[in-house]
């Protein structure tokens, strides 16, 4: 139905990566990152997901395991929508779009024109399920759609739930993406946290480390890591399995510092296997007085019910300011359904922000 949209003056071509943000080629990631940042500021209200054009750059040259693309269309020579378009290499059906278009050049077809070569591009690499997203200000107003995973909804009548309907997606599942302020007091979480390591008793053992991963740690971590495509509640999206192993675990490491970012974990080890049983990821780009990102956070499901979720997550922000003291917050999404770790962050002291619905196509 959109797939023959024309728009006069508009094309939409393949994102050049150059090879250093020096490099030649440079100023199109950049206008195109800037793209991407007016339209999150716009659908968000919050400036979470600026986009930095170091960081973008160095993802879009780690295709090792993950196929990232970026596509823009022009108006003219000028950037006003951005494609993003990835899929994980030992997966088989689906991939993962994301629209963005400047706030000023919307409503005449360039969000449909963007989603049609998105559906095409799938189409061409043999993908069969197209994923998407929409993020909107928590409490966003008006009715409701409602997740099918049976908690949390967002706002039908708002634009971008409304482009994604008409294109066939449906919703699959609902997230909050919560905020916590390190200007708040750490003392509840270092309580919480002397609660749960005496419930978990002395089989659960809490260890941290800055990146890289201890060679002691690093297998179990990498199996744990792999259970995040399964384990994690994903409403009605059916995410594959991935493939995750030491070498892997260094691939992302390398990225992460040629990004100019420092990771930290936090996990927590069975004591009589030996075995990492649940963790939780932070992350910081190269501006230290940003906001930092929570990654993963899983506890695997046969070592759920003794709080060790509560660990990792008390421990992971305790550590993470005395590590970067400058960054003054950490923001983390959580499927709706997920109310553990719902109210494992509320009782810490995260606050909702944003909501993000989760879409699905089938081609």
């Amino acid at each position: 139905m959109f797939d023959t949209i024309d728009i006069p003056g508009l094309r939409i071509d393949a994102l050049a990566v150059p090879a250093t943000m020096d490099a030649a080629g440079a100023a199109d990631l950049i206008a195109a990152g800037e793209v991407m940042t007016a339209s999150t500021r716009h659908d968000t209200g919050t400036t979470l997901f600026d986009c930095e054009p170091a960081e973008w750059l160095a993802a879009l040259h780690a295709t090792a395991y993950t196929d990232r693309q970026a596509h823009v269309a022009r108006d003219g020579d000028r950037i006003v929508g951005v494609l993003t378009f990835e899929y994980q290499r030992d997966g088989e059906k689906n991939v993962t779009a994301g629209v963005h278009v400047h706030p000023d050049a919307r409503g005449c077809g360039i969000e449909d024109a963007l989603f049609g070569h998105a559906e095409q591009l799938a189409r061409a690499h043999g993908r069969t399920v197209l994923n998407t997203f929409n993020m909107l200000p928590a409490g966003f107003p008006g009715e409701q759609l409602p997740s099918p995973a049976g908690l949390g909804s967002i706002a039908r009548d708002a634009e971008s739930t409304q482009l994604l309907l008409r294109h066939g997606y449906t919703l699959g599942q609902v997230e909050r993406c919560s905020v916590f302020a390190f200007g708040s007091s750490l003392d509840r979480a270092e309580r919480m946290l002397a609660e749960a390591l005496e419930k978990a008793g002395p089989d659960y053992r809490p260890v941290w480390w800055q990146n890289p991963t201890p060679d002691e740690y690093v297998d179990s971590y990498a199996y744990a890591v792999s259970r995040m495509a399964t384990d994690v509640p994903s409403g009605e999206l059916e995410w594959e399995e991935e493939t995750w192993d030491a070498e892997r675990i260094r691939y992302r490491e390398k990225l992460k510092r040629d990004a100019g970012q420092i990771m930290a974990v936090a996990v927590v080890v069975h004591e009589p296997t030996g075995a990492i049983v649940a963790f939780n990821e932070i992350v910081i780009g190269r501006d230290r007085h940003r906001r930092s990102e929570n990654y993963g956070t899983l506890v695997l499901k046969e070592h759920r019910g003794h709080r060790l979720g509560t660990i990792v997550k008390c421990v992971g922000l305790i550590r993470w300011h005395e590590l970067v003291p400058t960054s003054p917050s950490v923001m983390t999404f959580n499927a709706e359904e997920n109310r553990y770790m719902l109210d494992v962050n509320e009782a810490v002291g995260f606050v909702p922000a944003v909501t993000s619905g989760e879409w699905k196509k089938e081609l």
